[in-house]
């Protein structure tokens, strides 16, 4: 089966792509699927806005014109070189359109297709499967290992090298979406050249939403009882036009995240190696701070806490217009319970 996976694509997008006759990109990273395609077309045309070797197509002007394809695909280059169909949102009117340009091929021509996340049903995936000197390449999020060779790549072409920690720590924060992640690597890279090394403080410094860390303040503030921290928190948030009703989802996910590392404490971790060795890692200024909270909340604490606020994301959505003040009577109750866990406990 023609099926390109893994580590394989990179290779095969920039060195052997000039040997086929098309190229199915598709799956749920629409970024990996955009800047692969987008490779294809540089490697093969020279650019990505050549006028005579490079055409644009998508599914919506097939639909109106459903023999374009075939008149693009067969036409020969004016300026010599080899053409390159590009079509996006590829779905069923260019899978009736391409099958049968697929049983006479045109080598001066390269179809690339973009498509979404189809099923392994689909009939354009089975096409391309399935055929002679055509491909299929399922994009689909990376893996840490995939991250890992992407850092590594974008740093090593400006001499700089990276400390294990601040990778770690840089892969957590990375986008599930390919052209994101490459963006943000990028833009270390940029910022470090020239210093050798890029530290934890640097991705901090580069790489962290500041939004996302505004969040952070309100939930360490909130399980570590700081009342007056957590009600400043929540003024920030406000003023900077967050919603708040919002806010309370990523405060489940923090309760279901403390939960778990509770769960490997009663089977005999320490709270500083339970959030230590944590993947993905803990940003480093927040490390002190959730060893704090596990041993301030216990598993039953983190089960009462997890209900209040289902219930307050409940209320959130049967009275939207009143979810700022629900989510912050939910938040500063919150810290009013920890900071009585914190009396009782310490």
């Amino acid at each position: 089966m023609a099926i390109v996976k893994g580590p394989a694509i990179e290779q095969f997008v920039r060195r052997r792509a000039a040997e086929v006759n098309g190229v199915l990109l598709y799956g749920s990273d629409t970024g990996s699927v955009r800047e692969r395609a987008a490779t294809l077309v540089r490697v093969n045309a020279g650019s990505l806005d050549d006028p005579f070797n490079v055409v644009r197509l998508d599914e919506a002007v097939l639909a109106d014109d459903p023999g374009r394809l075939a008149d693009e695909y067969n036409a020969i280059s004016m300026m010599g070189g080899r053409r390159v169909i590009w079509v996006t949102d590829a779905d069923k009117v260019f899978h009736k359109a391409v099958e049968p340009l697929l049983e006479n091929p045109n080598a001066q021509s390269l179809l690339v297709a973009e498509a979404g996340n189809l099923a392994k049903a689909s009939g354009l995936r089975l096409l391309f499967e399935r055929g002679r000197n055509i491909y299929a390449l399922p994009c689909y999020q990376d893996t840490d290992q995939d991250l890992h060779e992407l850092i590594r790549t974008e740093l090593e072409a400006v001499g700089v090298a990276i400390e294990p920690d601040a990778e770690r720590l840089l892969i957590g924060l990375l986008s599930a979406d390919r052209m994101l992640s490459r963006s943000e690597v990028s833009k270390l890279a940029l910022y470090a050249m020239g210093s050798g090394t890029v530290t934890m403080a640097d991705v901090a410094a580069v790489c962290g939403d500041a939004s996302a860390f505004s969040v952070d303040d309100v939930i360490d503030a909130v399980f570590e009882g700081e009342l007056a921290a957590c009600d400043e928190a929540l003024t920030r948030l406000v003023s900077s036009g967050t919603q708040l009703g919002a806010v309370l989802s990523q405060v489940a996910g923090h309760v279901a995240r403390l939960q778990h590392f509770r769960v490997e404490m009663d089977r005999g971790r320490s709270a500083d190696e339970t959030v230590r060795s944590a993947r993905p890692p803990i940003f480093f200024k927040r490390v002190d701070g959730m060893i704090r909270q596990l041993r301030l909340w216990d598993a039953a604490s983190l089960l009462n806490a997890g209900s209040s606020i289902a219930a307050a994301v409940r209320q959130t959505r049967d009275l939207p217009a009143l979810d700022e003040a629900i989510a912050n009577r939910a938040l500063l109750s919150l810290a009013r319970n920890a900071r009585l866990l914190r009396s009782e406990r310490f």
